[in-house]
C-alpha cells in the first residue's frame, strides 16, 4: 500500500487535490520536477513539498522514488498486504470520526420514510445486499442498479438515497444524484474517494480508504469488505436501538 488511510485523511483540501492528480497521472508525475507538479496543480512548490512531507517523505525526490516503485510494482497484492489493508480499515472503524459518521447515518435512516440504494456493477450488487439487510430489521429498502431508472415523483426530504460508488466519479450515478437533489432527497454516499464529485453532492460521506486494484482490462477488484462491514454495522446499530426501545418483559428469568 503506497499511502495509509491516516496519511490521506490528514491532507487538507488543496493537498487532496494534489493527491488525486498524482494518482491519476502516476507515470507522468514520476518524470516531473517539483515545479512541474506545482504548475499542473496550480499551487506553489512549497505546497507540493508540504504535501510530500505529510506522506512521510523528506521531499519531492523521495516522494517520486516511492511513486515509481509503486508504479513499477502494480500487481495484485500479496495476501498479507490485503490483510494489512483491511486491518487498517478496521482500526479506522474504531475512531471517533467513523463512529460519528455511523451515528449520523443511523439517524438519517430512522428519519426516512423511504430508503433506496443506488449503485452500478459491483456496487449495484452490494446495494441489493444492503437493501435486503436493512429490510431484515424492519427498515424496508429498495435497490436500483439501472442508472436510467426514474426517481420517485413524490421524493422529498423524508426520502433517503444511499449511493455506493468506489470511484465517486461514475457519470451515470452523478446524473441520478442530480435528479434526487432536485427533490431535496437526503443523500448518503459510501465511497473509497473522499472529495470526489459524488462525495461533494452528498449530505454525508463515509469512506473506507482501501488501495485501488485495477486490472489491465480496467476491471476494479479492490476489496469491498469494508462496504459490507459498514452496511452490517449500521444494521446492527438499528437493531440495537430497536431492542433498547422495547418495554422490559418480566419473566421468571428477570425475577
Amino acid at each position: 500500500m503506497l499511502f495509509t488511510y491516516k496519511q490521506i485523511a490528514n491532507l487538507n483540501e488543496t493537498e487532496t487535490f494534489i493527491y488525486r492528480y498524482v494518482m491519476k497521472h502516476i507515470k507522468v508525475v514520476t518524470n516531473m520536477s517539483v515545479r512541474d507538479l506545482a504548475e499542473c496543480t496550480h499551487v506553489s512548490t512549497a505546497t507540493v513539498v508540504r504535501f510530500c512531507q505529510k506522506l512521510d517523505c523528506n521531499g519531492f525526490v523521495e516522494f517520486k522514488t516511492k511513486l515509481k516503485l509503486f508504479n513499477d510494482g502494480l500487481t495484485l497484492p500479496e495476501t498479507d498486504d490485503e490483510i494489512d489493508v483491511l486491518l487498517e480499515f478496521f482500526n479506522y472503524a474504531r475512531s471517533v470520526d467513523f463512529k460519528e459518521k455511523i451515528n449520523k447515518f443511523v439517524k438519517y435512516i430512522k428519519e426516512a420514510k423511504s430508503i433506496c440504494f443506488l449503485g452500478i456493477g459491483t456496487s449495484g450488487t452490494l446495494g441489493k445486499y444492503g437493501a435486503r439487510y436493512f429490510s431484515n430489521v424492519g427498515y424496508y429498502s429498495q435497490s436500483i442498479d439501472d442508472p436510467y431508472y426514474p426517481p420517485p415523483v413524490d421524493g422529498n426530504e423524508s426520502s433517503l438515497l444511499i449511493a455506493l460508488t468506489e470511484s465517486g466519479e461514475t457519470r451515470e450515478v452523478i446524473d441520478q444524484l442530480k435528479m434526487y437533489q432536485s427533490q431535496n432527497t437526503k443523500i448518503v454516499v459510501i465511497t473509497n474517494k473522499p472529495g470526489s464529485t459524488i462525495d461533494q453532492m452528498a449530505d454525508l460521506g463515509i469512506y473506507y480508504y482501501v488501495k485501488d486494484i485495477i486490472l489491465p482490462q480496467t476491471y476494479n477488484i479492490s476489496s469491498q469488505v469494508p462496504v459490507l462491514y459498514i452496511l452490517e454495522r449500521v444494521t446492527h446499530e438499528l437493531q440495537n436501538a430497536k431492542e433498547k426501545s422495547l418495554p422490559l418483559k418480566f419473566t421468571s428469568r428477570n425475577l
